[in-house]
């Protein structure tokens, strides 16, 4: 998500993105970057800006997404390795092939979904418009939210909904689908929100939010298998970041929180990482009003040891 670069968009926690890779590196030096989630290029643009001799390697999942970063970073061509993938696809072969020279020294991965994907992108995410429910973010095929809503059986879409939207109307949710996909498909974005905001009695809708919300997100998380893209690319990312390195994640609900702390917690009692942040870092209140869509971010950090740093940890601090 886009920072006001340029009055429009918004990057979540641009100030303390930057200010936990300028804490690590020194601006003046050569690093490789890795943006696992370019989205429209807003996080990569504040990197390349602040590290003039830097390079980054920019990854989407979506090739809509990949070519609408580059765009944005068009004036830095020649520092970026632009590749289309899921970021839980890198490992040292990924990096090899593609032509990297050297591992990551500092990794980032905002999890959540563009403003771009909600206003314009025409696959279903948001309910603002009546839309085919497709919901897929990369381009390879593979089911739809359509097929999920249609085809599944109730016990796995009550363990969707539950699970991944945490949504307590569940049961009465799904029996009114079932009861619905009985006389036809549910193929667009607006049958559906208006099937859940029926289900859920007025005096229960969340303040501020369209009461599917929950629902549309558990069906995000279903499509685009997230969850497991998460836990899978994250243990893969801390393999392959350089000694030395920085790697921060910004999480938007707490199921995908709770993976990038169980990750990192585990990976630094490994010895060969220490946590940064020991508790999430949440935007200000000056950055949720300029950017409503910030407000349940949450930002963890690690770093990886280098055999130096191992030593003084072990040591007490103390050079042996």
């Amino acid at each position: 998500m886009e920072h006001k670069l340029e009055s429009v968009h918004y990057s979540v926690l641009y100030r303390e993105i930057l200010f936990y890779f300028q804490e690590a590196f020194s601006p003046e030096s050569e690093f490789l970057f890795l943006d696992g989630t370019a989205g429209e290029g807003g996080h990569s643009l504040l990197l390349l800006r602040n590290f003039p001799n830097s390079k980054l390697i920019l990854l989407d999942r979506d090739a809509t997404m990949l070519k609408r970063a580059e765009s944005r970073l068009a004036e830095f061509s020649d520092r970026i390795l632009s590749v289309e993938a899921n970021f839980s696809e890198v490992d040292s072969d990924f990096l090899r092939k593609i032509g990297a020279d050297r591992n990551p020294d500092g990794i980032l991965l905002d999890l959540g979904i563009s403003t771009f994907h909600l206003l314009h992108a025409g696959r279903g995410f948001s309910f603002r418009e009546d839309e085919p429910l497709d919901m897929r973010l990369s381009s390879g095929g593979g089911i739809s939210a359509e097929d999920v809503i249609n085809t599944y059986p109730e016990k796995i879409l009550s363990k969707i909904f539950y699970e991944y939207g945490e949504e307590r109307w569940t049961k009465k949710i799904v029996e009114a689908i079932l009861e619905r996909r009985r006389h036809g498909r549910i193929a667009y974005t607006g049958e559906l929100a208006q099937l859940v905001s029926r289900v859920i009695p007025r005096k229960f809708w969340p303040p501020g939010r369209h009461p599917a919300t929950r629902v549309f997100q558990a069906l995000r998380i279903e499509v685009n298998q997230e969850l497991m893209h998460i836990e899978f690319g994250i243990g893969k990312l801390l393999e392959v970041l350089a000694e030395g390195g920085r790697f921060q994640v910004i999480s938007f609900h707490s199921l995908e929180d709770r993976i990038v702390k169980n990750q990192f917690r585990d990976y630094a009692r490994s010895h060969s990482a220490k946590l940064v942040t020991k508790k999430p870092i949440l935007p200000t209140e000056e950055e949720v009003r300029e950017n409503a869509a910030s407000r349940s971010a949450k930002l963890r950090v690690i770093d990886k040891l280098s055999a130096s740093d191992i030593r003084k940890e072990e040591n007490g601090d103390e050079e042996e």
